[in-house]
């Protein structure tokens, strides 16, 4: 284990220093700070090891200590790339679905919107819309939908801070 590793682990390992180590006190442990050298010493010093034992006994404990975490850290990485590919399937089933409310919601309003006038070209402009919309929830995954909103952040900043300052509004006065 390399010096920025084992300080990087020193107050991780403290208590499994006392497990492995029982001779060195907690004055002992501050006096170390996570300096390897140091350990190494007290090891020798305490335990009357050559200085050749007491580092191997040193590395020893180190490489014990970092495959159980290291096995630690690969489980929690496993279940988070799983938890990962859940929620994405998740999103991509709901935006299908939402894909297809949206194309319901097009078809209702077709329906029953006036067929000449103002409100007719302004019912079927919505209308254009929302097929639009429907269509794209549908084919499209949701890494693509996240890309493409990213790159309308991107593009229109100022405007995409007021639609989510909005929507925050509205979601709070909702919950009241």
């Amino acid at each position: 284990m390399n010096e920025d590793i084992f300080a990087g682990q020193w107050k991780q390992m403290r208590g499994e220093l006392k497990s492995w180590w029982g001779k060195l006190a907690d004055d002992d442990l501050d006096r170390i700070g996570g300096q390897k050298d140091k350990l190494i010493g007290l090891v020798q010093e305490k335990y009357g090891y050559a200085r050749d034992h007491a580092e191997q006994e040193v590395e020893r404990r180190f490489n014990e200590f970092g495959d159980e975490t290291g096995g630690a850290v690969a489980n929690m990485t496993a279940k988070a790339q799983e938890l990962g590919a859940t929620a994405a399937n998740n999103a991509n089933e709901a935006a299908t679905v939402v894909g297809e409310k949206i194309g319901s919601l097009a078809n209702v309003i077709r329906e029953n919107a006036p067929h000449e006038g103002a409100v007719a070209t302004a019912a079927t402009a919505v209308v254009d819309g929302l097929e639009s919309a429907s269509s794209y929830l549908r084919e499209k995954k949701f890494e693509h939908l996240a890309k493409d909103v990213t790159a309308l952040v991107r593009t229109y900043p100022v405007q995409s801070l007021l639609i989510g300052v909005g929507l925050g509004y509205l979601l709070a006065r909702r919950t009241r």
